[in-house]
């Protein structure tokens, strides 16, 4: 897969492709775009007939480990990755290690593992064991193993450690990432976290360009841990970071931001240049009941919320 910027503006902003999928090299994914999250392989409320019809053309699939580590058995049994076991061949596949949507528990950590919470209880994960997944899974868009369960109200011992487990599993990806024949054709993205705190994130950023030849996008995580609702007065922060951290990596990598967040968040990534994010936060409005009802219609000035309330009688 290749990430290809086709214009961008005088501000951070771009428009760009994915393309040169190997299983269909035809195929394009504009930029800026939302993967569709994915339970168990499968797109979260829609059917792949419904799917098939409400997405035409081939779009991304957001993949968490957390919701789908246990059909390794029977993904080493069929041996054609997720896409194909779960009927949605015609679709891309990102992995990612956690459902930026659910909170988890804090705490247990280990030396260069995480843990990875699912619904039969927690897991820890050293790099080495997630790739040996990603073998399995064979995603076209690999987001590497990282401690990015972390929010802006981290203290620093928190971060630190966050920064530093991240780097080492970063270098174990990468070496692994070089050495598999079955990873070859898929795209090994870096995480970067410990966005809240600029010093130290200089330093997980210092990891992601050590290995800028072999990587193929950048991602953020780090900002939010799940444990509390995005609030306005948040966005300053946020726009700081995207802007810090996109200006710092390299502009031709594909830009990515792990989170669940609301469209004005959204809109402040893609105006300081980041192009890939996760579904998650129409799937946790869909769980509420909440519909998006947003107004593109940039020439009318409209006082109408965003959210619509299906729980509502009235």
């Amino acid at each position: 897969m290749r990430f290809i910027i086709k214009n961008s503006s005088t501000g951070c902003e771009r428009v760009g492709i994915l393309t040169d999928f190997l299983k269909k090299t035809s195929a394009v994914i504009e930029t800026p775009t939302a993967a569709l999250l994915t339970q168990g392989g499968s797109v979260v409320h829609l059917t792949a007939e419904v799917l098939s019809k409400v997405c035409p053309n081939p779009h991304l699939l957001w993949v968490p480990l957390s919701n789908s580590v246990h059909l390794e058995h029977g993904l080493k049994a069929q041996g054609e990755g997720v896409a194909k076991f779960a009927g949605l061949q015609d679709h891309f596949t990102c992995a990612t290690l956690q459902n930026m949507n659910e909170t988890t528990p804090s705490g247990h950590f280990e030396n260069d593992k995480v843990p990875l919470w699912t619904k039969h209880g927690k897991k820890m994960l050293t790099a080495d064991r997630y790739m040996d997944l990603m073998e399995v899974f064979k995603p076209d868009i690999i987001l590497a193993i990282a401690d990015g369960r972390t929010s802006l109200a981290e203290g620093s011992k928190r971060i630190f450690k966050s920064i530093e487990r991240t780097g080492n599993m970063l270098h174990v990806c990468v070496k692994r990432y070089k050495e598999s024949k079955e990873l070859q054709n898929s795209c090994l993205v870096g995480v970067v976290v410990g966005g809240g705190v600029p010093e130290k994130c200089d330093i997980s950023i210092e990891h992601i360009l050590k290995h800028k030849d072999v990587l193929g996008g950048v991602a953020i995580s780090g900002l939010t841990d799940g444990s509390e609702e995005f609030s306005m007065d948040h966005l300053k922060s946020l726009t700081e970071i995207f802007k810090r951290v996109g200006d710092a990596i390299p502009k031709e990598l594909l830009h990515v931001v792990e989170g669940c967040w609301n469209p004005a968040v959204i809109l402040t990534a893609v105006e300081c240049g980041w192009d890939l994010f996760d579904g998650s936060y129409a799937v946790k409005l869909t769980n509420l009941g909440h519909a998006l009802t947003l107004n593109f219609d940039v020439t009318s000035d409209t006082n109408n919320p965003y959210l619509l309330d299906l729980n509502d009688e009235w």
